[in-house]
């Protein structure tokens, strides 16, 4: 109800897309008239607000620093509030503007939360200009919301042309030989014009050719981003120093250096030393030459028993089968590869190969690892083992090779590992073992190391040689001792019960169950016994498996005695061992229990 002195007035506040009903009815101080005729009225409907991708002006061609103008349109009604959002990381299908459902709003707080809100408003039309504008402006989107349904977003990405702009990857390190990728990444739109130069003033470029390759590779999912790459092909000293990576579009351009060093090295390989040490004639002892004079060693037949030493001094410690599988060495003569004994024929038909590869990879490749030492591991059933690094190429090993196998079997255990020491497990005691490591690079192997062989007694690696140290060895002299007392007064006591309760234990084997765990039972089958012995968890017939009970490799020992038929399941008295050490555990014979 609305009082008013005038006959008209304006219902202001009403709600959307609302039916209403009205009359009027006049006032004086005689009384009050009868209502006037009805009057139906309808609001506007509400339409939930939409809005248009955003049109920036220029076009195709906004420049950073530069202005750009850009247009946001909404619809709806009633008239929605306007937002312009720039660089944020909202995404949207292209320009087609996305509608969200209602439980998506505060996601859409969020995306906006991260972006810079450049200007609101409420209207349907809005023009905004930005000044300055940054190459990371290339997200617009903007926003409407009038109270109705669910909000409207759009967004448009923009391309800005910008100078380039480089990321060089600084001082690479190689040695002699290696081959070398040098990077630079460019940060450019359009795409830029890029070369390499020796000089910064661009006066002596980098051509392409046998020694040099340049590209440019575009970033998969940035397009403005790209990568420069120069490969020097077999370094050596007149390639070391600074190279400049130069990158042009029409806005600019730009120059960053990037650099390359040698890695000092020791001295190459003597031939003429190893030669002496392996006992070469003297007759052949002009052979042994910096490198290997194939020439010599092939025009005297006295030299030709001294060949297999020649190799192996050429070889300097490194595996090259790989280089030679490549130039066609069939594989029975692979071993001359690393100076290993081959046949007549193979020596005369591909030793220049093998020499060939010796001279390409050889600076390259590591030598094999020294002092490989087997030291006693914390757990039981294993060993630790370590080792030096090589004395040829140490800095150049990526990771080591060690083989390990029981002593007299073929087949080999091997894992890979890139420290100097490693620990291998699940291994059976009392059994020999031999190992051997390599070591290995990018480019290729070392020959084996020398062989070691340790055997393992529960927690300690016998057989091999370890550090003196007159503390540890007192130390565990009296621990001995100590457990040598331990296991005499537990026999005494033992035997103390058993001689007590021996009766008790004949009257249990006529008339009861000796053992308090039924699985103690004598219960074989034909099925499970094969040649008189009972085959373990692991598939042998000789030993036990790791993880077994003591218990049941007891069992197993029973089964097996004498290789004869297996009798009837019945129950066995105990020795005392076996009384000591199952009541220990309470495993059995609970009575032996404190």
């Amino acid at each position: 109800m609305v009082r008013t002195m005038v006959p008209g007035h304006t219902l202001e506040k009403l709600a959307q897309n609302t039916k209403y009903v009205m009359w009027v009815t006049a006032h004086s101080a005689a009384g009050t008239s009868l209502p006037s005729e009805t009057l139906l009225a309808w609001t506007d409907p509400a339409y939930p607000a939409y809005v248009e991708p955003p049109t920036v002006n220029p076009v195709n061609l906004v420049v950073e620093g530069s202005s750009m103008t850009v247009l946001c349109i909404g619809l709806g009604t009633p008239t929605p509030t306007i937002s312009l959002y720039v660089s944020g990381q909202y995404t949207a299908d292209g320009d087609r503007p996305t509608r969200l459902p209602h439980c998506s709003r505060s996601s859409i707080d969020v995306d906006r939360a991260r972006r810079r809100l450049v200007r609101q408003e409420v209207t349907r039309h809005m023009v905004t200009v930005i000044h300055n504008v940054t190459r990371d402006m290339d997200q617009i989107s903007c926003y409407a919301d009038n109270g109705y349904g669910t909000p409207m977003q759009a967004s448009r990405k923009i391309n800005i042309s910008h100078v380039p702009t480089i990321q060089a990857s600084g001082i690479t390190m190689a040695a002699a030989g290696d081959s070398v990728t040098l990077e630079c990444r460019v940060d450019a739109l359009p795409k830029p014009n890029f070369a390499f130069w020796r000089d910064p003033n661009g006066r002596t470029p980098v051509i392409d050719g046998p020694k040099y390759t340049t590209q440019l590779i575009q970033d998969t999912e940035d397009q403005t981003k790209y990568t420069m790459r120069l490969i020097i092909k077999k370094i050596s000293e007149p390639d070391e120093g600074d190279y400049f990576c130069h990158a042009e579009n029409p806005f600019g351009k730009a120059l960053r250096p990037v650099s390359v060093r040698l890695r000092p090295t020791a001295p190459h390989h003597n031939v003429t030393e190893c030669c002496a040490q392996m006992n070469v004639s003297s007759t052949c002892m002009d052979a042994c030459s910096f490198y290997l004079d194939m020439e010599s060693v092939l025009d005297r037949p006295e030299c030709l028993a001294d060949f297999d030493k020649l190799m192996k001094c050429a070889a300097d410690g490194s595996d090259h089968r790989s280089c030679c599988a490549s130039w066609g060495v069939p594989r029975n003569c692979l071993e001359l590869c690393r100076g290993g004994a081959v046949s007549r024929a193979c020596a005369l038909q591909h030793a220049r190969r093998a020499l060939a590869c010796f001279r390409d990879s050889g600076a390259r490749l590591p030598g094999p690892p020294r002092n490989l030492r087997a030291h006693a591991a914390p757990t039981p059933h294993a060993v630790l083992l370590s080792w030096d690094p090589p004395a040829k190429n140490p800095q150049t090993v990526y990771l080591y090779r060690v083989f390990w196998r029981v002593l007299g079997e073929k087949q080999p255990e091997k894992l890979d590992t890139s420290e100097t020491s490693v620990v291998l497990t699940s291994l059976r005691d009392g059994v020999n073992y031999e190992c051997v490591v390599k070591a290995a690079n990018e480019v290729g192997t070392s020959t084996l190391s020398g062989a070691i062989q340790f055997t393992t007694e529960g927690q300690v690696a016998a057989g091999v040689t370890a550090p003196d140290d007159a503390g540890s060895s007192s130390a565990a002299g009296a621990a001995g001792a100590a457990l040598a007392c331990v296991i005499v007064a537990a026999l005494v006591v033992a035997a103390y019960f058993y001689y007590r309760h021996r009766k008790n234990l004949r009257m249990k084997s006529q008339g009861g169950v000796a053992f308090e765990n039924p699985s103690y039972l004598r219960e074989p089958t034909t099925d499970a016994v094969i040649n008189g012995s009972v085959p373990s968890e692991n598939g042998r017939g000789n030993g036990v498996a790791n993880g077994v009970s003591n218990s049941s490799a007891w069992r197993q020992e029973t089964l097996q005695a004498g290789g004869a038929a297996v009798p009837v399941a019945r129950e066995v008295d105990p020795t005392l061992y076996e009384e000591l050490k199952l009541g220990h555990d309470g495993a059995g014979f609970k009575r032996l229990k404190p």
